[in-house]
């Protein structure tokens, strides 16, 4: 008998968290990190999260990358529930259907570029159909380099490379943490650039932690956080709008302070 092929109901939603709360330590010395954050995002979308300094933006990206886990509430990457995943379904997980991009790069110098693109898949028993590295290498513009080193790159061509690792396994969904933090203006601009072609191309999703208005303008959206919680949103935004925003919550954070 001819076995019948599961379906799975795809939603419109790549990432979604509800009633998430992150709370490091105990007692009164406990630290809420995130304090009920509820928020969705959907495929083939571009997102910026910002927030003044101890606002919770690095713990948000921990917690929906499935990088650590929640005190409560709950994550679903790519319609997957992370809670109740043991640590290899959850590592299996962030190699098959998430994609990084860090400000510090995360290569490995010993490693030729072809070699650092590829590694997730190798790690993960796969191994990489070369016409797919190839045609990612070429879209980052690297495909002259890939038997460069990452120390015989410059700054910008290493973040072109964790952009292609990133890219070449086909992630449902890319988490970027401040990745134009080391880059010069017209570096930031080109690496913006690649981060918003797979949203248009591949209907993939990106969220993209930054402190910079700049960089925040690239995306479809920015999204707010202060004190750990949401604190609204802008839609097609200018740099000119977010650096106000950011203004205006960076005030309310230091006179709540100055109130504690």
């Amino acid at each position: 008998m001819k076995r019948k092929r599961e379906t799975i109901q795809r939603t419109s939603n790549s990432v979604v968290l509800n009633d998430v709360r992150r709370v490091y330590g105990k007692g009164a010395g406990a630290v809420v990190a995130l304090d009920g954050i509820s928020i969705s995002f959907a495929r083939g979308t571009f997102t910026a999260v910002m927030g003044p300094s101890g606002s919770g933006k690095s713990t948000f990206l921990h917690c929906a990358a499935g990088l650590d886990r929640p005190t409560s509430g709950s994550v679903s990457i790519d319609d997957q529930p992370l809670a109740g995943l043991s640590e290899r379904k959850l590592t299996e997980l962030r190699r098959e259907r998430i994609g990084f991009v860090f400000q510090s790069f995360n290569l490995l110098p010993a490693l030729t570029v072809w070699q650092n693109v590829t590694l997730p898949q190798e790690l993960d028993g796969r191994r990489p159909k070369r016409a797919a590295v190839a045609e990612v290498l070429e879209r980052v513009g690297l495909s002259g380099r890939h038997k460069h080193r990452p120390g015989e790159l410059s700054g910008g061509q290493q973040q072109r490379v964790a952009i292609a690792r990133a890219l070449v396994a086909r992630p449902a969904v890319i988490f970027a943490d401040e990745p134009t933090g080391a880059l010069d203006t017209q570096t930031a601009a080109d690496v913006l650039d690649l981060l918003r072609e797979p949203v248009r191309s591949q209907g993939q999703t990106v969220i993209m932690v930054t402190h910079d208005p700049v960089a925040a303008s690239y995306a479809d959206q920015v999204v707010f956080l202060a004190d750990g919680q949401l604190a609204g949103g802008l839609i097609t935004p200018t740099a000119e709008q977010v650096a106000e925003r950011l203004t205006h919550l960076g005030a309310r954070a230091r006179n709540l302070a100055v109130a504690r």
